[in-house]
C-alpha cells in the first residue's frame, strides 16, 4: 500500500505542476488540477503535523522517563521501596503510549480519505484531459 500512496502522490504532482499562466485558467481539467493540488498540500500539512505531535510526545516521553530514572537512582538497592511517583510516572507513559497509537489512526484514517479524494481527482482530471485531446 505504501509504494501505491508514494506513486499516487507523485502522479498528483505531476499532474498539479502547471505554469503559472495555466493556473488559474478557468478550464474545466485546470479547475481539477487545481483541486489536486490543494489535496496534495492538504496531505503535506497533515503529515507535517503528525511528525510535529509525534516529535512532541517523543520528547515528552523522554522528560518522564528522565523523571522515572532519577526517581530509581534515589530508592535504596536493597529493600524494595513502594512509591507512588514511580506508578505515578508508568501510567503518564502508558497514557503517551495510548495518545501516539491515537494520533497514528487518526493519521490513516485522515490520510485515507485525503488520498480517495487524490485518486477520484486524478481519475477525473484524465477522463477530461482525455476528452480535450479529441
Amino acid at each position: 500500500m505504501a509504494k501505491f500512496r508514494k506513486t499516487l502522490e507523485e502522479k498528483a504532482e505531476e499532474v498539479s505542476s502547471v505554469p503559472n499562466r495555466k493556473q488559474w485558467d478557468k478550464a474545466i481539467p485546470s479547475i481539477v488540477r487545481r483541486e489536486i493540488a490543494l489535496t496534495v498540500d492538504q496531505i503535506k500539512r497533515l503529515k507535517q503535523r503528525h511528525d510535529e505531535q509525534f516529535r512532541q510526545l517523543l520528547r515528552l516521553e523522554c522528560y518522564v522517563q528522565t523523571d522515572l530514572r532519577r526517581l530509581e537512582s534515589r530508592a535504596p538497592k536493597f529493600i524494595q521501596y513502594h512509591f507512588p511517583e514511580k506508578e505515578k510516572f508508568k501510567q503518564r507513559l502508558f497514557d503517551i503510549e495510548k495518545e501516539r497509537q491515537s494520533l497514528n489512526s487518526k493519521l490513516e484514517e485522515n490520510t485515507q480519505g485525503l488520498e480517495n479524494k487524490l485518486l477520484n481527482l486524478i481519475n477525473q482530471h484524465e477522463q477530461l484531459d482525455f476528452d480535450v485531446k479529441i
